[in-house]
């Protein structure tokens, strides 16, 4: 086992790692950028080099579907939404059609897709993860998670207004993406994977979008088989689920979830986090991608990083660092370097805490 590898397993299993290890998104090679970015171009960040954890994560299987009048790309993916890809970078995508599935009947006829149909992701990064990152821990992504394709599939409001009034048929809906989704987790194992993280939204900056007891009711059993599905490949089990989640964390920390992510400390609270994590839950946390990397200073970003090792870092470990940057929109460089200038402190024997 190469001491990356080693050094994000024991950080996981609170085994005492010699340093909080770090994880990047954009890695050469397996980063496209929801596949508006060839990933041969990608390069690594400058100080980041000596990253542990790479992201690899499956998006959706696309069909050009030509373009519109500016000359922006569209295409289509396999739940049936169209896509364009805007020129404008300051975002990677936009739906701009939906089947937005109104009854039982609309879910029973639905074209459903059929997991096989994502072969050719798992299948062609495989020889690319043993080829270039056979020492580093590989974390698979799902990304959009079940919520996010169904908001997707029916739209914001519509999904919202279908909770209230048709429950069903969103309950019906989630079944086939989270069955869909558990087939898939065997293709992470064969590609190379050593966890895989869902990436889902059922929150934002004051709170969940719905209540909490319905998630609980409804939803939290599904996700339950997801993560257990993660477990039975001998895969460990991570999420992220943007958003305030304060009001399902006693949720999430009592399900088969080995590591919590936040890519939004700042919504939640690092003291929230910290109570239900440290020492219990491995956390793998970003410097706020919505705040402190967008606007802050590298002295916000430097003693952010510092709170964060302050109130959740332990002598076994159960700190994850989390490097962010991304393509559509791009980050301001300096910060980007701030971000990993801050975590390098901490990533060494002796480092600062």
């Amino acid at each position: 086992m190469s001491a990356h590898i080693d050094r994000m397993r024991r950080a996981i299993e609170f085994e005492s790692p010699d340093y909080v290890p770090m994880e990047l998104v954009d890695i050469p090679h397996l980063y496209d950028a929801y596949g508006t970015r060839d990933p041969a171009g990608v390069r690594i960040p400058a100080g980041a080099e000596g990253f542990d954890s790479a992201w690899c994560t499956y998006h959706w299987t696309f069909e050009p579907a030509g373009a519109t009048e500016a000359g922006e790309p569209l295409r289509r993916d396999e739940w049936g939404c169209t896509h364009v890809i805007p020129h404008d970078r300051g975002s990677a995508y936009a739906i701009v059609q939906k089947p937005e599935p109104a009854s039982m009947a609309d879910i029973e006829r639905y074209p459903w897709p059929d997991p096989a149909g994502a072969d050719w992701f798992f299948e062609s990064r495989q020889p690319l993860i043993a080829r270039h990152y056979a020492d580093r821990f590989i974390c698979g992504f799902l990304d959009p998670g079940p919520f996010l394709i169904a908001f997707n599939l029916f739209g914001y409001e519509g999904l919202l207004m279908n909770l209230c009034d048709r429950l069903e048929v969103v309950k019906a809906a989630l079944r086939r993406i989270v069955d869909y989704q558990i087939a898939l987790v065997p293709k992470f194992r064969a590609m190379g994977a050593h966890m895989v993280n869902v990436i889902d939204e059922i929150a934002g900056t004051g709170g969940l979008m719905f209540s909490p007891a319905i998630w609980r009711e409804h939803f939290k059993p599904m996700y339950a088989e997801l993560f257990a599905a993660i477990h039975r490949n001998n895969l460990y089990t991570a999420c992220l689920f943007d958003g305030d989640i304060t009001a399902i964390l006693p949720d999430l920390t009592a399900m088969e979830l080995d590591q919590l992510f936040f890519a939004q400390p700042l919504s939640t609270g690092i003291d929230t986090v910290a109570e239900f994590c440290r020492g219990k839950t491995c956390a793998k946390m970003a410097v706020d991608m919505m705040v402190t990397l967008a606007d802050g200073s590298p002295a916000e970003i430097r003693a952010e990083v510092d709170e964060v090792v302050r109130k959740l870092r332990t002598p076994k470990g159960g700190l994850v660092f989390q490097a962010l940057r991304w393509f559509r929109p791009e980050y301001d460089a300096a910060r980007v370097h701030a971000q990993i200038e801050a975590f390098n402190a901490h990533r060494q024997p002796g480092g600062r805490t």
